[in-house]
């Protein structure tokens, strides 16, 4: 935990990639999205790109706010979607 903050998200020129130990996905209400910028192309990342749950997208800082939920995901996590 750093200053209040458990996790860091990864911004690499502008476009959302990862946190430190997982993928990211986001929600803008119809859709779940992940970045198609990812540092890592994790296994639980792709296996919901494969069964279409998650579609991947540029995002970029700017774009967070049209998305109404965060989810972390990893082979370990799952799917956690973050406050929910």
């Amino acid at each position: 935990k750093v200053d209040g903050f458990d996790e860091v998200v990864i911004i690499k020129y502008g476009f959302i990639s990862d946190t430190t130990i997982s993928n990211l996905a986001f929600f803008d209400g119809s859709e779940w999205h992940t970045p198609n910028t990812p540092l890592l192309k994790g296994t639980k990342r792709a296996e919901l790109l494969d069964s279409g749950f998650l579609k991947e997208k540029t995002i970029k800082l700017k774009d967070l706010k049209k998305y109404k939920k965060v989810a972390m995901l990893n082979a370990i996590i799952g799917f956690y979607e973050v406050g929910g």
